[in-house]
């Protein structure tokens, strides 16, 4: 019940600040709402990450579990980057864990060995 009239007060703010000029979207999520700038995504946050000098020329990994996880899935694929999406549903990443314990082993190993693969 809560979680409802959450969701409804957020779409209100969204609206209100439509109408106000800004440019906002909603992206529902398995139990969250991300409000967002319009055009603006998880993947193009990658996409800009990866032009930035620390990052530029690396390999980008991007481990999800969400719905809202999908563009990033699909940006760090088309960089050559391992996407690895965490527990069950559909998906565009290429690779999958089962749950968050599994994501711990699988980082702690790639640490051992020197890369994510």
């Amino acid at each position: 019940q809560l979680a409802g009239y959450v969701h409804r007060a957020v779409r209100a703010e969204v609206a209100l600040a439509a109408a106000a000029g800004a440019t906002l979207r909603l992206q529902r999520g398995k139990r969250i709402v991300e409000v967002k700038p319009g055009g603006r995504d998880k993947g193009t946050a990658v996409v800009a990450f990866m032009s930035e000098t620390p990052f530029h020329g690396r390999r980008p990994v991007f481990v999800g579990d969400d719905l809202t996880d999908e563009f990033g899935f699909a940006a760090v694929e088309s960089l050559g980057g391992w996407a690895v999406k965490v527990g069950g549903g559909a998906t565009r990443a290429h690779y999958r864990l089962p749950d968050v314990d599994a994501v711990r082993v699988w980082l702690a190993a790639a640490v051992s060995a020197g890369e994510p693969g």
